[in-house]
């Protein structure tokens, strides 16, 4: 058995109104990061699946961080909180995220280290390239698939996999807390590979506090800032959340199979205080209650409205403290493109 990926690292009181109150639990114990001007360096470098998260660039240039698979669990305590586990090692309770349509397991999935950038004929994901925009989310979708079989667009599979990953090493639901983002009221988008000089896996150009410039989690750049984010693969139909796990078969507004019911997201905005599994699929969670602020619960915004179908994600370059990387803003129709919205290339290996 590999040790490494044996362990488990866990972080608890997730959803508590104090955002920096989460407190390690198992092989996180002990664990840290340091956040200076621009980098950010972790314990959690020599851990998996962290230890495990690479670059690699495909045949066309488009430029990958590679995530490997690990496994989840979330634990509901009596106070209303959440201890979340995760492990390279499929433990009694543990579920993955890294599934494809029929359930089949995928060893890893590669998240666009840019964001999209190309035209409505082939999206690609490379470096000082300028940001595609105004593209629907349908749009988008096709475009990434241009790149051939198994890529597509950022999806909520994609972003539940990267909050488990944040939560367990950085031990906080505020994220701009860590990194601001390129979100501070800035007049424009800016050019992918803005980051390319930080040296560590985590930080950002310049400065990690303004909110003038670009950022990146474990190699990913601008999760929150610069441009929303469409996020492929969940669908409302007002109160309702539906979630397919077979990309080939996503589609703005659909909630017919192979969509399926997940259970019942708030139907208010503001900023958000309870994210909870749903009730479907344990590792499946949405805004539930919204009531908190900037700086308590998770510190971002959320909005639903009666005639939203789709996801963006992220905040844009204006958001200020209502962007990161839980802003979630399912208020939105599928024929939404403005400069506001953007996307990502990513890829998933078929079995």
């Amino acid at each position: 058995m590999n040790i490494e990926k044996a362990r488990i690292y866990g972080v608890d009181k997730v959803g508590s109104s104090d955002p920096n109150a989460l407190v390690r639990t198992d092989d996180a114990v002990g664990l840290s990061y340091t956040v200076g001007t621009t980098d950010i360096t972790s314990d959690f470098d020599r851990c998996f699946p962290w230890s495990d998260m690479q670059e690699v660039t495909d045949a066309s240039g488009n430029v990958f961080i590679k995530i490997p698979k690990f496994y989840s669990k979330i634990t509901k305590n009596a106070d209303g909180t959440y201890k979340h586990q995760i492990s390279g090692i499929r433990y009694e309770g543990f579920l993955t995220l890294f599934v494809d349509g029929v359930g089949n397991e995928l060893d890893y999935i590669l998240v666009g280290k840019y964001e999209g950038s190309g035209s409505a004929a082939r999206v690609y994901s490379k470096s000082d390239a300028t940001v595609l925009v105004q593209l629907s989310c349908d749009a988008f979708r096709t475009g990434c698939k241009a790149n051939g079989a198994g890529y597509q667009q950022y999806d909520f599979l994609i972003d539940l996999i990267i909050k488990e990953l944040w939560l367990v090493e950085m031990k906080t639901t505020d994220s701009q807390s860590i990194m601001y983002g390129y979100a501070n009221d800035n007049s424009a988008t800016i050019a992918t590979g803005r980051t390319d000089n930080v040296k560590t896996p985590s930080g950002s150009d310049t400065s990690n506090t303004d909110g003038k410039h670009a950022m990146k989690y474990r190699g990913i750049e601008n999760l929150w800032g610069n441009t929303l984010t469409w996020c492929d693969g969940i669908s409302f139909s007002s109160e309702k959340v539906y979630v397919c796990t077979d990309a080939p078969s996503y589609s703005a507004r659909t909630t017919a199979s192979p969509y399926v019911y997940q259970g019942n997201r708030t139907m208010s905005k503001g900023y958000i205080k309870k994210v909870e599994p749903l009730g479907h699929n344990p590792l499946i969670q949405y805004i539930t209650e919204v009531g908190g602020n900037a700086t308590i619960y998770y510190a971002d915004y959320g909005e639903s409205t009666t005639n939203g179908s789709v996801l963006a994600v992220g905040g844009d370059w204006l958001d200020l403290g209502q962007a990161g990387l839980w802003y979630w803003r399912g208020s939105y129709s599928p024929s939404v493109a403005s400069h506001f919205f953007g996307g990502r290339l990513c890829y998933k290996p078929l079995l």
